[in-house]
């Protein structure tokens, strides 16, 4: 039997909504203090984060994220004692989680609204293969010397997070399970990472035209258009839309959930 995640609970128990956040790499449950205060009077708000990334669970070897996916699902069932629809509001390997909890429990998910990572990704680029892969090292080698790695793609790519002087190569196990599939799958990223994955649920796509790397291919844009419901933002952002542009996100959120 899988147990609930870390997280974090807030926000109107009489909503009724349940509105899940979903964070990625190389940040915490933190990373959403912009955006949650304002989501709190209206709706129920359920912050979760995944081992190793916080002090209340570790795990030598993490977990893949379709395990991390399950119990996404089981942390919501488990506090979501009156079915509240499902929000998701995802980022970076986030995305990925909801995107697998979507794909593994199909119509759970009431809405999505996923920040700069697509359900069809595009790894075979050469910055991306560069700081992937220098994180799959730096989870399997651990100790000082994943320290160090995981602490150097951190200024590779110009980000300092508060928390970022805890990061160490056990944060990195994402990197590990995704690449793992990615392999067996004869280096095929369509068919090892969420395979013929088409969502059931409404999805808002959002994505940071300052972010030096497309982290979807062009077939996510055109799988989202066959359903006129979803919708895709271009911002004037990174790849951390949420602490960049926080006043468009929540005003997305509060559309979408009128």
């Amino acid at each position: 039997m899988l147990n609930p995640l870390p997280y974090e609970l807030s926000g109107n128990k009489n909503s009724k909504n349940i509105l899940v956040f979903l964070h990625g790499w190389p940040d915490t449950s933190a990373i959403w203090n912009k955006v949650i205060p304002s989501c709190e009077k209206d709706h129920y708000v359920l912050n979760i984060t995944y081992p190793n990334y916080s002090q209340e669970e570790k795990k030598p070897w993490g977990e893949d994220l379709e395990v991390i996916a399950d119990r996404s699902k089981v942390t919501i069932d488990h506090v979501n004692d009156t079915k509240r629809k499902v929000i998701i509001v995802s980022h970076d390997w986030g995305c990925l989680v909801g995107y697998y909890l979507d794909q593994r429990y199909p119509k759970y998910i009431s809405e999505m609204i996923a920040l700069d990572v697509g359900g069809k990704f595009a790894f075979f680029k050469p910055m991306i293969l560069f700081y992937q892969w220098i994180l799959v090292i730096a989870f399997i080698i651990g100790g000082f010397i994943g320290r160090w790695l995981t602490q150097f793609i951190l200024k590779y790519i110009k980000y300092s997070p508060a928390w970022g002087y805890r990061m160490d190569g056990s944060w990195d196990y994402s990197y590990y399970y995704l690449w793992k599939k990615i392999f067996l799958a004869g280096f095929s990223s369509d068919k090892g990472v969420l395979a013929d994955y088409k969502p059931s649920c409404n999805i808002a796509f959002v994505w940071g035209t300052k972010n030096p790397v497309q982290l979807f291919k062009q077939s996510w844009l055109d799988l989202l258009a066959e359903n006129p419901k979803n919708e895709v933002h271009a911002v004037n952002a990174s790849h951390w839309i949420q602490t960049e542009k926080p006043d468009f996100l929540i005003d997305l959120i509060q559309k979408k959930l009128k």
